[in-house]
């Protein structure tokens, strides 16, 4: 199995996590984790939904549609490609 590279296309579930974080970001603030793990993964529980929330985003920062430059709370930024 090949690891994500950039441009990959994102799977359904990082399409979901990914509109839902650029939707709050286009809305003045990048969301939580806690959030996006609420949104996105609402049938784990918390601790869970949050694991997998970062593991959703490493993917999609990995395919180049989101970048983190900071592990400060709310600080995820749209990439030129996550913009089109």
């Amino acid at each position: 199995m090949r690891a994500n590279q950039p441009g990959d296309p994102l799977t359904a579930r990082q399409k979901l996590v990914f509109d839902f974080v650029k939707s709050r970001i286009e809305g003045g603030f990048a969301p939580t984790l806690l959030e996006i793990g609420g949104a996105c993964y609402p049938h784990c529980t918390k601790g869970t939904s949050i694991t997998s929330a970062q593991k959703c985003l490493k993917a999609i920062m990995d395919k180049g549609y989101l970048k983190r430059p900071t592990n400060l709370s709310r600080h995820i930024l749209l990439t030129e490609l996550g913009k089109q």
